[in-house]
């Protein structure tokens, strides 16, 4: 188990790099449309980006996607990682920990994150199959878990929720009944908030109210749209001539809810979000924040630009984050805070499922936001500072 374990994880590492794994199905991120500002009154180096997650304040609203570790190949990508969140101040996740937690002599290609990164909000991870007794191996004990945490000075644990992995995974664990309860009793015995994770079928609104009753802080709605850990599964298993894992893996790659519907669906729980799933870049964040996420995750573009080289991370980094800029400057947001009030206009794919689900009055208010606030003043006068914050001169215009 313990070789299985540390291969499995270099394996991942080597798939997602070389192979194209990503889902079929699209995040459709093109589905959320901004309703342009033509004088949106606001500098761009005006801009505040900053934003508080589990009571901690991060410089910037985008979260490196928990990845990798468990073999010492995979060190440097790590590091690399680290270093950039601790230069930029984001919050960083690292891989599974499973593999550490079987075999200690792996546990470096995790700690180097802390070790490059003191100051840093650092997400520990483990599986929620681990949670419970499986055919092969019994339950972490709380021990165990609480390992994981100390082995990175963690500020958060994430449990991942990977059914959909593991089910397309040759020695994939295939028991899932007793997780929800076994999630709550953790959330109870631990000293750090834990954050609920999806791997890339997404978190639907009556799961996200569950994850809420056990006692979750937050959710990373890790949505379909990104890479399908079905797909690298797959090719894994294709690998090992095991031809009926595989094709479950294929048949299955295009399984799951779209991230942009995932962040609405979830955002009924009321716990801040991570929306990870097919993020891109700026304007994919940018999207993300106004449909109501905290923060916005990406993986796979962080794990090609740190297999590369740190220079590489900050380079990718400050191109994401200009791009954020420019998409909250021709909103009219000058903060995060205000992404959540700028209007946006739902349409396709994305509105069609959400309609059907019960949310139109939702994607209705999405896109009157500052119409419905003017409306509400009922003064019949739209000035600078309903659209920028500046009291400056005043517009008459005919009511409805």
């Amino acid at each position: 188990m313990t070789e299985e374990v540390k291969q499995r994880k270099i394996e991942h590492v080597g798939i997602a790099l070389g192979q194209d794994i990503s889902a079929q199905q699209r995040a459709n991120w093109n589905d959320i449309q901004f309703v342009h500002q033509a004088l949106p009154e606001l500098d761009v180096d005006k801009i505040d980006t900053s934003v508080t997650f589990l009571g901690h304040t991060l410089r910037y609203p985008i979260f490196m996607s928990s990845l990798t570790g468990g073999h010492p190949d995979v060190t440097s990508i790590n590091r690399n990682l680290a270093r950039a969140a601790e230069r930029y101040g984001l919050a960083l996740g690292v891989g599974s920990q499973r593999a550490a937690i079987v075999n200690p002599d792996v546990a470096s290609s995790y700690a180097v994150t802390r070790q490059n990164a003191p100051h840093a909000f650092l997400i520990a991870n483990i599986g929620a199959p681990q949670l419970i007794v499986q055919a092969r191996h019994p339950a972490f004990t709380l021990q165990q878990v609480q390992q994981a945490i100390d082995m990175i000075g963690a500020n958060a644990l994430a449990v991942h929720m990977n059914s959909l992995q593991e089910a397309a995974q040759p020695e994939g664990d295939r028991r899932s009944a007793g997780e929800a309860a076994a999630l709550k009793t953790l959330t109870g015995q631990l000293d750090v908030p834990v954050i609920a994770k999806e791997t890339g079928a997404g978190v639907c609104r009556e799961q996200a109210l569950l994850l809420r009753s056990c006692g979750v802080a937050a959710i990373d709605v890790g949505g379909a749209g990104g890479s399908s850990m079905s797909a690298m599964e797959a090719a894994r298993s294709e690998s090992r001539g095991d031809g009926r894992t595989m094709n479950i893996g294929l048949l299955y790659r295009d399984w799951g809810i779209a991230t942009p519907i995932c962040v609405v669906e979830a955002g009924v729980a009321g716990l801040p979000l991570i929306s990870t799933g097919g993020v891109r870049n700026g304007l994919d964040v940018a999207r993300a924040l106004a449909l109501g996420a905290t923060l916005a995750g990406m993986g796979f573009p962080f794990l090609k630009a740190a297999s590369e080289s740190y220079e590489k991370v900050c380079e990718l980094l400050e191109t994401v984050v200009e791009e954020l800029k420019v998409a909250m400057q021709l909103s009219g947001a000058k903060s995060i805070a205000d992404m959540r009030q700028i209007d946006i206009v739902v349409t396709g794919e994305t509105r069609n499922w959400l309609t059907l689900r019960g949310f139109e009055e939702t994607l209705k208010d999405m896109a009157q936001r500052r119409w419905r606030k003017y409306k509400a003043s009922g003064d019949g006068n739209w000035s600078l500072k309903s659209s920028a914050g500046v009291e400056e001169s005043e517009v008459h215009l005919q009511s409805d």
